[in-house]
Parts: structure tokens; C-alpha cells; sequence
């Protein structure tokens, strides 16, 4: 069994209740599709965390504390030049933070086994191309995507879990039960946000996959804290805190 995580997005009370689900479950390795720093107010600390998982892939956020944000809102551009100076510190040691720049610059944007290809995007653009759920009308951008996907696709970025199937159909997880069987046919699944979620439902998401069987797991966490952190920090809007209480 895999965990698959995304979306992080410095949010260590998340991350932390995450972990802790998972350990619950026979989980053999754990994916991180990316975006592991941005927005929240502990960058180093689920960095560190997220080191230890088995294929950790390079998000949009990520790739913009290494170099420059690219058509961020001001309270996102803030928020990463915030988050470039804490990776700077030497904390503990110089050499602890030159090891976690260099983690990051080696992150891949895409990683393939088999039939399974994890973006954090798109496999049109691993980074940035987002797939919404309205995308289900928009034919011609998801046969364009659906053409590069090998037979399953585990993506994040939009922080609003779901399956998308070939047909042009979408399921959010209370749709379907939390639970989705895989059957052969081409499948794109998102797996959610663990420290933003956006769907309107606040709790840390995330996805066991256990031979076919996809499930969505849910996870309450302290989020007051990480609110009552972010409003310490002067280049963290509170809007960043402030939208987590409503999963949006």
C-alpha cells in the first residue's frame, strides 16, 4: 500500500496528523506530489519531514522560493519570499539548510512506474497547468491531457480531491464513498491538500492506494495554531490562516 500526499504548503499541524493516519495503515512508501513549503509558517520543519518520503516531487510553490515566483497574487509573492529568507537561516547548523536547498533543487517534476504517472500539475505541465473539476466540459483540454497520461494519473494543485475519468466525469470523495476502484481504464485521480484543502471540508486529505482500490482519507488536525502562527508573522497575510477554518 502507498500513501500519496500534496499540497502541504508548510502547514506542520497538518503534516504531522497526516503522518500519524498513515502510520495507522500497511503503508510501504509515501509520494509527495509537491508543494511542500508556501502560504504556511513552518517551511523548514515539513521539509525536514517530507525528506524522509520515498519519491518527493517539485511543486509550483517549491520552484519558487528556489527562483522567482511567476504570476503569484501579491499575498502568494509575499508569502514566498518569506518563506526563501526562513530556508536561509542556519538553523541548526549552515549545513542543515544548505542540505535542504540542495533537496529541493533536485526535486523531479514528474515520476512514472508502470501504468502510474505522478505530476503535481499536468502532464502537459507538471508544475503549473491546474485540472479543475469543470474541466469535464472543456473536451478539448482533457482529451489533450488524457493522451499523455500512461493509464493513471496521481495529481495535486488545485487542493480539491477527486477522480476524473476518460468519459469526461467527475467524482469528488463523498461521491463516491471515499473509495474508487481502478478498472483499466484511463484515470486521473487528485488526491487533495494536506495543509490547504479547498473544497469547503477543512480536515487534511490525502489517498491510500492499495492495489486498485483508491481511498480518500480525511483528518482533522489543530488548525487554530497553525492559524495563530500565521498571524505572528507580519509577511503572512491572515487570509492564508483565516481560509483554512473554511476549507477554502
Amino acid at each position: 500500500m502507498k500513501a500519496l500526499i500534496s499540497d502541504i504548503h508548510s502547514n506542520l499541524e497538518a503534516l504531522q496528523a497526516v503522518l500519524a493516519d498513515i502510520a495507522q495503515h500497511s503503508v510501504e512508501a509515501i509520494y509527495c506530489l509537491g508543494d511542500v513549503i508556501g502560504y504556511g509558517p513552518n517551511p523548514r520543519e515539513c521539509l525536514d519531514r517530507i525528506m524522509e518520503c520515498d519519491i518527493v516531487l517539485l511543486g509550483n510553490h517549491d520552484q519558487a522560493v528556489l527562483f522567482d515566483p511567476m504570476n503569484f497574487n501579491p499575498v502568494a509573492e509575499r508569502a514566498t519570499m518569506w518563506t526563501r529568507s526562513q530556508l536561509d537561516r542556519p538553523l541548526p547548523t549552515r549545513a542543515a539548510a544548505d542540505s535542504r536547498w540542495e533537496y529541493l533543487s533536485e526535486r523531479p517534476m514528474k515520476h512514472r512506474e508502470g501504468d502510474i504517472l505522478l505530476v503535481h500539475g499536468s502532464p502537459r505541465n507538471p508544475l503549473n497547468e491546474y485540472i479543475f473539476p469543470e474541466d469535464i466540459y472543456h473536451e478539448t483540454k482533457m482529451r489533450s491531457i488524457f493522451a499523455q497520461v500512461p493509464r493513471y494519473q496521481f495529481q495535486g494543485h488545485t487542493h480539491i480531491p477527486g477522480i476524473f475519468t476518460e468519459s469526461l466525469e467527475f467524482f469528488s470523495p463523498d461521491e463516491i464513498e471515499y473509495e474508487y476502484q481502478l478498472d483499466g481504464r484511463k484515470t486521473l485521480c487528485n488526491v487533495g491538500s494536506v495543509g490547504q484543502p479547498r473544497d469547503t471540508d477543512n480536515r487534511a486529505c490525502y489517498v491510500l492506494l492499495d492495489g486498485n482500490t483508491i481511498r480518500f482519507r480525511r483528518v482533522e488536525y489543530d488548525l487554530e495554531t497553525t492559524i495563530a502562527k500565521i498571524r505572528e508573522i507580519d509577511e503572512l497575510d491572515n487570509f492564508l490562516g483565516e481560509r483554512l477554518r473554511g476549507g477554502r
